[in-house]
């Protein structure tokens, strides 16, 4: 099968990242059927549908008039076989619980027809835990999906040892058809690439505030001002070589031995856990909350993500 031959996508979980997935399909011009065990879920995925929808109209990046015609292509039903029986790809986007997850892919590879490929949005689990629970491990992979993903373009992949290329290479070409930005791990390591650098940098943001070094607004602003802004144009591999590898190899003796190395959290932030600081839905984690301000953010981040988009879309078009 090749990436034309794929026309009817099957979208499983109606959580956000289902919503979201189910969302870009349907408007790159796909067929999709959401599915979920919970009504309530998939009527709550279809106004998130619609809402994220006329936010992109209001910036132009969707044409307005496009909106209901999207929406119409997309069906929602709570029976896995109704919405998989028809599909040419399966994405799985239901929680992260790995039994859960070899069920559904279980139940998938017997429902779905024999050309069917299974891919999961998983970058906890490793695509042969999900593969071998499958008749067709040949047709399974992972398509891991950054959120908001109608936002963010990176799509992980990660195959298990029996993927064949040609599932790897139409998941690929599918994935660069409806605009994303696709890449393919040689080695499905866990967290793959960007929870991996995320999580590394969090680290020394959390060590640096716990050690009283600053405070979380200055460490905040520091990324916010300097390499954050380097990094929405390209990547730290390239920003290190560009300043000559003999300076990160300075950098990395003077720097590295003083970072932290810790596999737990820190104390500063199992003590917020223990006092109930969990951020905004208590009003408190390391900042402050109220709803106006947790609202202010959102807008703020939101914004500037579709600020992004419209540069980088311009820049492709120039």
């Amino acid at each position: 099968m090749n990436v034309d031959d794929i026309r009817r996508v099957a979208v499983v979980g109606g959580g956000l990242m289902g919503a979201g997935i189910t969302q870009e399909f349907a408007t790159a011009g796909y067929d999709v059927t959401l599915q979920d065990i919970d009504d309530s879920q998939l009527q709550a995925a279809a106004a998130r549908i619609r809402e994220s929808l006329t936010l992109l109209a209001e910036y132009e990046l969707v044409e307005a008039a496009s909106v209901e015609a999207i929406l119409g292509r997309v069906t929602c039903t709570t029976e896995l076989q109704a919405a998989v029986s028809k599909a040419d790809l399966v994405v799985e986007a239901a929680t992260e619980n790995v039994e859960l997850k070899q069920e559904l892919f279980r139940s998938m590879s017997g429902f779905c027809p024999v050309h069917t490929i299974l891919a999961s949005t998983t970058s906890a689990i490793h695509p042969d835990k999900l593969a071998q629970a499958t008749d067709c491990p040949e047709r399974v992979v992972v398509a891991h999906f950054a959120f908001p993903n109608y936002l963010i373009p990176l799509v992980e992949m990660a195959r298990a040892a029996q993927t064949s290329d040609e599932t790897t290479e139409t998941v690929y070409a599918l994935l660069e058809k409806i605009g994303k930005r696709p890449i393919v791990m040689k080695a499905p390591l866990p967290g793959f690439v960007s929870n991996r650098l995320q999580m590394a940098m969090l680290r020394e943001a959390l060590n640096i505030v716990s050690q009283g070094a600053a405070a979380p607004e200055d460490v905040d602003t520091a990324v916010q001002n300097a390499f954050g802004r380097r990094y929405a144009v390209t990547g730290p591999l390239a920003v290190y070589d560009m300043a000559g590898l003999n300076t990160l190899t300075n950098v990395w003796r003077q720097t590295a031995p003083h970072l932290a190395t810790t596999d737990e959290p820190f104390n500063y932030i199992r003590e917020k856990v223990a006092d109930g600081k969990l951020g905004p839905s208590t009003g408190e984690g390391i900042f402050h909350w109220t709803p106006e301000s947790t609202e202010a953010l959102r807008r703020r981040l939101m914004d500037g993500l579709i600020a992004i988009e419209q540069w980088t879309r311009a820049q492709e078009e120039a």
